[in-house]
């Protein structure tokens, strides 16, 4: 029975359709987004809905994941989403969901990169005080520029700043970390990833992998995903990177271009055949 891979699931009716799906899946977790993408509104998941999944469907799962919305950008230095990174936070906890995976955004109105690390550890201190009930995912991103949290060296001078290093976590993106400029498509950048990953956060601090193929070539910061086996990164090297020692408890999450559930179970399939 697969108990390590999950998948990121796009709630388009309600987040008991979700549920089922993943259910059908025979999904051990699923991440989601809980706001709408054509809005920025949060989902409208009634009380009822709330009583219902967490009575009937959330103890078929081990853990479940909320992915932070794209209008959070707690490393920028003004209109960083904090009030809507905390409403998001709570409706997850009304469906006793356990993690949230978070990027760490822009340092809009920075002049240096480190002022948006900075103001992102402010950000983070602050809910990290109060909150005990939703773990705390930070993931690597694909952009340059500004953007804080694609060069991994990043998150050391994050946890530097860190009041409650505990409660942080890291998930490492495959497609990010290739599209940033890690070239992990070839064993020799696979291998210098892994070292780098070792010598920053430490693989002690990953509590989760998204396993992305990427249809954008390396170095580009361009996050667009590919079915696995079907990109640039490909099949052979995706599998080598979950496989390596560090990894081998590590949850796993595949974030699929729109494609059929039977496509989707498939490939669900053949990675847990990896593992």
């Amino acid at each position: 029975m697969n108990n390590r891979v999950g998948l990121h699931i796009r709630l388009e009716d309600s987040l008991i359709a979700g549920a089922e799906k993943a259910i059908r899946l025979q999904l051990p977790f699923f991440q989601c987004f809980m706001r709408q993408k054509n809005t920025g509104k949060l989902l409208p998941i009634s009380d009822q809905e709330i009583a219902l999944f967490n009575k009937e469907y959330r103890h078929k799962f081990n853990s479940l994941y909320i992915h932070g919305s794209y209008w959070i950008n707690l490393a920028s230095l003004y209109k960083n989403g904090y009030t809507a990174f905390r409403h998001e936070i709570e409706l997850a906890k009304k469906v006793s969901f356990t993690h949230m995976v978070l990027h760490p955004g822009c340092a809009k109105g920075a002049l240096t990169k480190q002022e948006g690390i900075d103001a992102f550890a402010r950000a983070l201190n602050n809910i990290l005080k109060y909150e005990h009930d939703i773990s705390l995912v930070i993931e690597n991103t694909a952009h340059g520029g500004m953007s804080v949290g694609s060069d991994i060296s990043e998150f050391k001078l994050l946890m530097a700043n860190i009041d409650y290093p505990e409660k942080i976590s890291f998930a490492l993106d495959t497609a990010h970390a290739f599209v940033y400029g890690y070239d992990i498509s070839t064993e020799r950048g696979q291998d210098a990833f892994i070292a780098l990953v070792k010598g920053t956060i430490g693989f002690d601090r990953v509590s989760l992998i998204h396993l992305n193929d990427s249809q954008k070539k390396s170095g580009s910061c361009v996050d667009e995903h590919a079915i696995i086996g079907q990109g640039l990164i490909g099949e052979h090297m995706l599998r080598r990177f979950i496989t390596i020692s560090e990894l081998q408890q590590v949850p796993v999450l595949l974030e699929l271009p729109a494609i059929s559930e039977q496509q989707e179970l498939a490939l669900i399939e053949r990675v847990a055949g990896w593992l």
